[in-house]
């Protein structure tokens, strides 16, 4: 099943993840947005002192990165900065897991088998983010999702299965 929903509150947590999506110029996407509401949400119900990796790169039409737009966005809305760490290489979710893992292995001095990680992303992409995570050598991975846009939810899920197809035949 493509589909997650929103869990998971009670598993400790190390280290926030929060995959990136699209950048229009320098402002958050809807579905980025959301993501970053639901990290908001997961912290006010939670512990506000996590370490939170925001991540990703530059793409086309995006005049900064995926990663800045999102530090941005949540020291606009109260989250203290000390706690965002920026990645800002990745371009794709497998980079996402990679870059994220080196930073946090690089700052705590464990490695990634030795931390729970929760990621945050939205719940169509959930599935294949958790295969990519496990393929990059996380083993204590649990999700906390936001909830896909009905009017694109069709669109989301029919390019996630085909990029849920390419991952398994290409292995990546």
């Amino acid at each position: 099943m493509i589909f997650y929903p929103k869990y998971d509150l009670k598993t400790d947590t190390d280290y926030i993840i929060i995959l990136g999506a699209l950048v229009n110029k320098n402002k958050v996407s809807k579905s980025l947005k959301d993501r970053l509401d639901t990290c908001i949400e997961y912290l006010e119900k939670t512990n506000k002192d996590i370490k939170i990796v925001v991540s990703g790169g530059q793409g086309r039409g995006e005049d900064i990165t995926e990663a800045s737009a999102m530090k941005d966005y949540l020291i606009s809305k109260g989250v203290d900065e000390d706690l965002i760490i920026a990645e800002e290489k990745s371009t794709t979710t497998k980079e996402n897991f990679d870059f994220s893992k080196q930073i946090i292995e690089d700052i705590s001095h464990k490695k990634i088998n030795d931390l729970n990680i929760k990621v945050i992303t939205t719940d169509f992409h959930t599935l294949r983010s958790k295969i990519i995570s496990q393929k990059s050598g996380y083993k204590n991975v649990t999700f906390y999702t936001s909830k896909s846009s009905t009017s694109l939810a069709v669109l989301n899920y029919t390019r996630e299965f085909f990029a849920l197809i390419c991952n398994i035949i290409f292995n990546y």
